[in-house]
């Protein structure tokens, strides 16, 4: 069967005979119809779709040159006849574009694999092909060096391989016969330069040089309120329609609480004071806290200022949205994003990926996969591979590392990202940065960032979270195993390091000062290798000191967690002589350092062949010191300040040793204090009712001079018209046994009666679970509705091994799901219009008690003469719990149902803490199916259908 789509433009005769005379086709495959059917598409000739029938008999006379098909093992090929080759869809798209691949899939609406309609599937596959010859034009002006070694290496493994490149090459040269110029939605003229990823990459770079050409162009800058102006004018400019409103045009609409929050953000910086502003839902604090700094920064010439967010999403409404909208307020912004070090790819891992033996034929399409991606990058993002099929298996190769970027190769010239990335951001006026690494920069003293002025911090809620995990020690297996990525794994009957021994060969040649520097390394060589052993034997002792302390625990309480360090005497104890016996080969590798670095001092001339080598000795030594003094802080005297633990991992496995500081609070307000800071701090929760007690404590906000700055902007939302808060009563108590199966029946009987996306949010994987399988049990991975309600609702739950952005993305282009989610999904995911009209939480937050963290805080305060549960506990889950709410109303048209489980909002005294935290008083429900009626009858009467 052979089935034609007419096109908007006939195909001109003189390429319609070009084509007539090609000597095998480029098949493209697509599944459809229940996986019954394949369709295929000739790259050369995309007016035809044939069946994987027709396809076969055509190919008798004409056998295919590569065949695109989606595979099990993406790094499978399949030779055919005449030299052809079979290839998967993620294989090939991972080498013509390195970049944008994440982009190319599931643009259908199905989920992977999943199989579409015989129209959805044709109009699939010409829209792929029509991406392949786009990128195209980019394959074809790589480097023919390039090409050639691509090639080479795969021909290298597996005679033959190489065939896909000749291919690619082969296709093309023949761009200019695309036959897709001139259709409706081209990617590319004939012959054009495009590349999707590499114009991603150019817009992603010129995000982190401030070069933001999607930004609204303008001759000049609009008319701002100077610096010295009263903050009442920023107020009035934000509502203003010739002010803000000139920047957004016919989409702008006037917010009151915005102007209100931007003109005690612009008195904050004004004065210098630090300001706490909650800024409720609908606000828009990203334009209200934005617009006074860019004033400021315009201003105050040579002035720099830092953002600090949590959430990544955050990061890219920032620099992706926002402020290429706000670039007329200051045309010669310079802005820029840095991330953690992890996060680009240094020249010493790109160098150590490249020349690692190939194992076969999937490591050589590995390495070409990342020589292309290496021509495509802009900046060496992680994240642009982290879902590339060829390379997401060796993120922690390629980024993971505890070595320091090399003077002679990362901090000369642009072949180290992370520098590259560093230096941007020291460039910068503006620098975007995540929580953790603004702590990490206060804690360096400004290395990375450079000085700055102005500092603001959204998702402010958060940061004591990062302090907490940020000032964490903690010691591991893996972490006496770095140092092998440092020296090399030991070798021959001394024991010495390889890298190390290779250092010590190249300076014997150099004079006796050589010989003595090259005795010094093998000395330093075999402390190293001690220390090792001593290592390994150590931490084996403290195996069997957590397998003791485990055994003390109840059987419920055996699992994976946790388990906190009571006895410092009694855990540790035991384990004094070998730790001392550890310390002392810490502390004789370290002296043999320090006579190394005294040798080599006294060179006349380091040998370029080791300088580096020398370099990333000398680096050794502070990790050493900080190495000893976590293992004595450890095993040593208890700390009033801290709390120490075992973390278990399944089974009997002890996965690390070690302690938390018990207050953020205090780790902050050294931050703020030592740097001179006094900054805007803000999110959508931080005030129990109107009290910011507690947030000013966690935050190192209290007691300081000048005091703090407390402002709360309400959300502009009607709650009480946009949504409709729910409790069944009577519910059973959540510890009670039948509490899962009231809740899975509950959901069921509110899916089936009202067929929306529905979220349900849980506080632990093991409810989670029990909940997820009774669902499963009684209706399998799809709710029946009515016939008059349409398609069923499907069944999506998280767990600890699945991707929540894949489950994100999946519940989202399903229309008609229920989600189990746990904390990931509490806080930072927004759900606007229908992609949420149903939250249900089953439990109130609260933290767990067991947790040893929580434990040792609660008794701290309990020792203080307060009550814990009341001071600490209640407003952490109060804050939780609005956190979690605000995932449903996201925009002032969303209309929504919030169902809540927890019979503790009416059975015990605190409920009314919680009652009065929410924007409107909940309803209370008779049984389930009074519940789902309610819920029906909600979004009959806001005229929202099915």
């Amino acid at each position: 069967m052979v089935r034609t789509v007419q096109t908007a433009k006939k195909i001109p005769a003189r390429r319609e005979a070009v084509m007539a005379e090609r000597p095998s086709p480029f098949w493209l495959l697509a599944r459809c119809d229940s996986g019954s059917g394949v369709l295929a598409l000739d790259l050369r000739a995309p007016q035809h779709v044939v069946s994987a029938e027709e396809m076969e008999r055509l190919e008798k006379t004409q056998p295919a040159a590569l065949v695109i098909a989606d595979l099990d093992d993406v790094f499978t090929l399949l030779p055919r006849p005449d030299e052809g080759l079979t290839v998967s869809r993620a294989c090939l798209w991972s080498l013509l574009d390195p970049v944008g691949f994440p982009h190319q899939a599931g643009e259908t609406g199905a989920e992977p694999g999943e199989p579409t309609s015989w129209v959805d599937a044709e109009a699939e596959l010409r829209r792929e092909a029509q991406r392949i010859w786009a990128r195209l034009d980019w394959w074809a002006q790589l480097p023919a060096e390039l090409r050639a070694r691509c090639g080479t290496l795969l021909a290298t493994v597996h005679p033959g391989h190489d065939r896909l490149i000749t291919l690619l090459d082969q296709l093309a040269r023949t761009r200019d016969m695309n036959p897709f110029a001139g259709w409706p939605g081209a990617a590319a003229k004939p012959g054009a330069p495009i590349a999707a990823a590499a114009e991603s990459a150019d817009r992603s770079n010129d995000r982190k040089t401030g070069r933001q050409d999607d930004a609204p162009r303008a001759t000049t800058p609009l008319d701002l309120p100077a610096w010295a102006d009263p903050p009442e004018d920023i107020d009035r400019w934000v509502r203003d329609p010739a002010g803000l409103g000139a920047v957004y045009g016919g989409h702008f609409t006037p917010r009151p609480e915005q102007a209100e929050m931007a003109g005690a953000v612009a008195s904050s910086l004004q004065s210098d004071r630090p300001l706490l502003v909650e800024a409720g839902t609908g606000v828009g604090k990203t334009l209200a806290y934005l617009v006074p700094l860019l004033v400021a920064l315009r201003a105050v010439g040579g002035a720099r200022a830092v953002i600090a967010t949590y959430t990544r999403a955050l990061q890219n409404q920032l620099l992706d949205h926002d402020l290429p909208r706000l670039r007329r307020l200051v045309p010669h912004l310079r802005c820029a994003l840095l991330k953690g070090r992890s996060n680009y790819l240094c020249a010493r891992q790109r160098e150590a990926f490249l020349a690692r033996p190939l194992a076969g034929p999937a490591d050589a399409l590995r390495r070409v996969a990342f020589l292309l991606w290496l021509e495509a990058t802009a900046d060496g993002g992680r994240d642009e591979l982290a879902a590339h099929p060829l390379l997401r298996d060796d993120l922690r190769e390629l980024f993971d590392t505890p070595l320091p970027c090399v003077a002679g190769r990362c901090n000369e010239g642009a072949v180290c990202y992370v520098q590259r990335a560093r230096r941007r951001a020291r460039a910068a006026d503006l620098v975007v940065v995540n929580h953790a690494l603004l702590l990490h920069d206060l804690g360096a003293t400004r290395s990375l960032l450079g000085p700055y002025r102005w500092l603001v911090v959204d998702e402010a809620h958060r940061l004591p979270e990062v302090a907490l995990a940020t000032h964490a020690i903690q010691c591991n297996r893996r972490r006496f195993a770095e140092l092998s990525e440092w020296t090399g794994r030991a070798r021959g009957a001394e024991g010495i390091p390889e890298r190390i021994g290779l250092v010590r060969q190249r300076l014997v040649g150099e004079g006796e000062a050589g010989r003595q520097t090259a005795t010094a390394v093998a000395d330093f060589g075999r402390a190293i290798s001690r220390y090792r052993r001593q290592g390994d034997r150590w931490w084996q002792a403290v195996e069997v000191r957590f397998a003791a302390a485990r055994q003390q625990l109840p059987e419920t309480a055996r699992g994976s967690g946790r388990v906190r360090v009571g006895d410092k005497d009694e855990a540790f104890g035991p384990l004094r002589e070998a730790t001392a016996e550890l310390l002392a080969t810490i502390a004789e590798a370290s002296a043999a350092l320090a006579e190394l670095a005294r040798r080599a001092d006294a060179l006349e001339a380091i040998p370029a062949a080791v300088e580096d080598d020398l370099a990333v000795l000398a680096q050794i030594a502070p990790w050493l010191d900080r190495l000893e003094a976590d293992i004595r802080f450890l095993t040593g005297d208890a700390d009033e300040d801290w709390v120490s633990w075992f973390d278990a991992g399944p089974g009997t496995e002890l996965r690390s040793l070690g302690a938390t500081h018990l207050e953020a609070g205090p780790l902050l307000r050294e931050s703020w204090s030592g740097a001179n800071l006094r900054p805007v701090m803000t999110s959508a929760t931080l005030a129990i009712g109107e009290d910011f007690g507690f947030a000013l404590a966690e935050l190192g906000l209290s007691g300081r001079r000048p005091p703090t700055v407390t402002k709360l902007v309400a959300s502009p939302f009607d709650f009480e018209h946009q949504a409709r808060f729910l409790i069944p009563s009577p519910f059973p108590a959540p510890d009670a046994t039948e509490f899962a199966t009231a809740t899975a029946e509950l959901l069921q009987e509110l899916v089936q009666a009202n067929p929306r996306q529905t979220l349900a949010l849980f506080t632990s994987y093991r409810l989670l679970e029990s909940v997820g399988s009774e669902l499963r049990a009684a209706t399998g991975d799809l709710f029946a509705t009515a016939p008059e309600q349409g398609a069923a609702v499907k069944l999506l739950m998280q767990s600890p091994r699945s991707s929540a952005a894949e489950l994100l993305q999946r519940f989202r282009a399903s229309g008609r799901s229920l989600l189990l989610g746990t904390t990931t999904f509490w806080e930072g995911v927004d759900f606007p219009g229908r992609e949420l009209e149903i939250l249900v939480i089953t439990k109130l937050p609260f933290l767990v008690p067991s947790d040893p963290w929580v434990a040792a805080r609660c008794e701290r305060i309990a020792a203080r003469g307060e009550d814990a549960f009341t001071t600490f506990m209640i407003r952490d889950a109060v804050l939780r719990l609005r956190q979690g709410v605000g995932r449903l109303v996201r925009r002032h048209d969303d209309r929504g149902v919030i169902v809540l489980l927890d019979n503790r909002l009416h059975t015990r005294a605190y409920g009314a803490t919680f009652l009065g935290a929410l924007p409107v008083v909940p309803r209370i429900c008779s049984d389930t199916q009074a519940l789902a009626a309610a819920v029906a009858d909600f979004f009959s009467t806001q005229g929202r259908g099915s």
